[in-house]
């Protein structure tokens, strides 16, 4: 990908919201582009932290690993995320995770001081990255209540109809991103409990076949996994399903 293409990606990023095109460009100029192969590290836990990095294009993962070697997904990052914004401005020196390309990736990265001296200089931008952490605080506090209020079945059925929405999949029918070693470890469940809670989803209208995923009754999920959330009638996810549902119902056999 051309530094220009990647340019163009990140300007239209609700971090760069209500700057001019003169300013942004300013802005961008301090930036580089960093391909990485698919497995490839980004840096480690307990690495300085050097720079602030958008996603351009690919997916990261940033994990940690505990004592007896098993990984635990913090967080799968695609195009137009960001990674370390919270690690500067909350002046912490060393890496909180691991980040590892799971495919090809590029990264637009800047180093640590463009950020706090861009927070300082643009008003916008600096409210536009408080949202942003904010944001990122909020889903944490919901994943943590999901974790203790949730069954197994429903955090799958939850995952499983945000990544519908995050990539704009049909429900009808699409193939998962990532490997289910990956969602396993995101959901902080073992493999094999990820691969039994899949089948049990068949009851409630989601059917799996190796790593395609097709969603046969959004009424059903819904009501399954939603009804048991407290932020469900803000959530995006949920807005979008019932869009979906809605849309199914209105479309004729």
């Amino acid at each position: 990908m051309s530094p220009t293409t990647s340019s163009d990606i990140v300007r239209t990023l609700p971090l760069f919201s209500g700057l001019t095109e003169q300013d942004k460009a300013a802005l961008l100029a301090g930036g580089c582009i960093r391909q990485c192969k698919r497995g490839q590290l980004l840096f480690r836990h307990g690495d300085p932290v050097t720079h602030f990095y958008i996603v351009v294009s690919g997916t990261v993962q940033l994990f940690r690993e505990n004592p007896d070697g098993h990984e635990k997904t913090i967080d799968v990052l695609k195009a137009g995320q960001t990674m370390c914004e919270s690690e500067i401005m909350g002046s912490c020196r060393h890496h909180r995770v691991n980040a590892i390309a799971v495919d090809d990736a590029a990264m637009m990265e800047f180093p640590v001081a463009w950020l706090k001296e861009t927070a300082k200089k643009y008003s916008t931008f600096a409210l536009n990255l408080l949202s942003l952490i904010a944001q990122q605080v909020h889903l944490a506090e919901v994943e943590a209540e999901h974790q203790a209020t949730m069954s197994a079945t429903q955090l799958v059925g939850c995952f499983l109809q945000r990544l519908c929405m995050l990539y704009d999949f049909s429900p009808k029918g699409f193939d998962l991103p990532y490997s289910k070693t990956l969602i396993a470890s995101w959901l902080g469940m073992e493999l094999e409990t990820f691969s039994r809670t899949v089948a049990k989803l068949k009851d409630h209208g989601i059917t799996m076949q190796g790593t395609h995923v097709v969603i046969h009754d959004l009424k059903r999920i819904e009501q399954y996994v939603c009804g048991f959330c407290s932020i469900a009638e803000d959530c995006p996810t949920h807005q979008a399903m019932e869009k979906k549902a809605s849309e199914s119902e209105r479309r004729p056999n």
